[in-house]
């Protein structure tokens, strides 16, 4: 059994520090976290972490990080470092992050696998709201879907050739349907390099249906998450989706592309009986109290999904 080397927590993270917990994420195959969000995080105003730091090297041992905006405290990450897993480090770590939390007052959040959601249950967050699930499509897969639907009517508009004025009605939209503002988030994915999305517009200008697109996992995987899709309807959705495809086959003609189903929305209810090759994991939302959800789950095909401000 290997023993935990000397080590010292701390609250902020080194440059080596983040690189080596962004690199075990994305070895772990997590869906959930695309590589934007993994790269926000360190430098969002809103991240906070605990990192277990090994005192001889300063490096990476093990790390709690989450996000405190709105009401909540929404914890997107709590790993260790494999080799050191079941030595009690992890629990110090947790200690560490719920000593800074709860004096906060704010709704402790987190998305748990299901045999570990009795033990988060048990612990800080008692009270389940929905359960994640995914499909993953192959490129070819995703456009024979959407060829199926008719096209939908309003203009389509990608987001890397809008007008600011398009770009500002996408953060408009985005509160009308999660009911948060979360634009700063929303800001910095319209201006990565690695995202994509599109918008259908009506004869006023505005815009009523929103998707978009970007990387999770390392490069040579050519894997794409969508994230988010609020539309009314199935020809809207395939509307938009098929306009992203492009996207990303132009990085690989090999892309898949992961789509997440939330319980309780309408992609639950229409999209994902017709979408094929479910996913076998299912994961948890807990919080430590009951929240104020203003979501609209109606128009939900797809959320966001982002640990750096919740939408759903």
């Amino acid at each position: 059994r290997m023993s935990i080397p000397p080590y010292t927590l701390v609250d902020e993270g080194s440059d080596l520090l983040w690189k080596t917990f962004q690199n075990q994420i994305r070895d772990m195959n997590w869906t959930l976290d695309d590589n934007i969000g993994l790269k926000l995080l360190p430098i969002l105003p809103t991240t906070r972490c605990v990192f277990a730091r090994k005192n001889e090297d300063g490096s990476f041992l093990g790390c709690v990080v989450w996000n405190e905006y709105d009401e909540m405290a929404f914890i997107g990450f709590y790993i260790v470092r494999p080799d050191l897993k079941k030595r009690g480090l992890g629990s110090k770590i947790w200690a560490r992050a719920m000593e800074r939390i709860r004096p906060t007052k704010r709704i402790i959040g987190l998305r748990a696998y299901p045999e570990m959601a009795p033990y988060y249950a048990a612990k800080d967050t008692p009270v389940e709201t929905s359960r994640l699930r995914s499909n993953i499509l192959t490129c070819a897969e995703m456009r024979e879907f959407c060829g199926k639907y008719p096209t939908s009517s309003g203009t389509l508009v990608l987001v890397s050739q809008m007008t600011q004025e398009q770009r500002a009605d996408i953060l408009r939209f985005n509160v009308e349907i999660t009911g948060r503002d979360r634009s700063d988030l929303l800001l910095r994915f319209l201006s990565s390099p690695i995202f994509e999305g599109v918008a259908l517009i009506n004869q006023e200008g505005k815009i009523f249906a929103f998707a978009g697109i970007t990387t999770f996992g390392f490069a040579k995987d050519n894997f794409f998450k969508l994230a988010p899709v609020y539309a009314s309807s199935l020809s809207e959705f395939a509307t938009l989706i098929a306009a992203l495809i492009p996207y990303c086959e132009k990085i690989s003609l090999d892309s898949k592309i992961i789509v997440h189903i939330l319980t309780g929305t309408v992609g639950e209810r229409e999209l994902e009986p017709l979408l094929g090759n479910p996913q076998d994991v299912e994961l948890v939302t807990l919080f430590s109290s009951n929240i104020e959800d203003k979501f609209n789950v109606n128009v939900c095909y797809s959320p966001h999904n982002s640990c750096c401000h919740y939408d759903a």
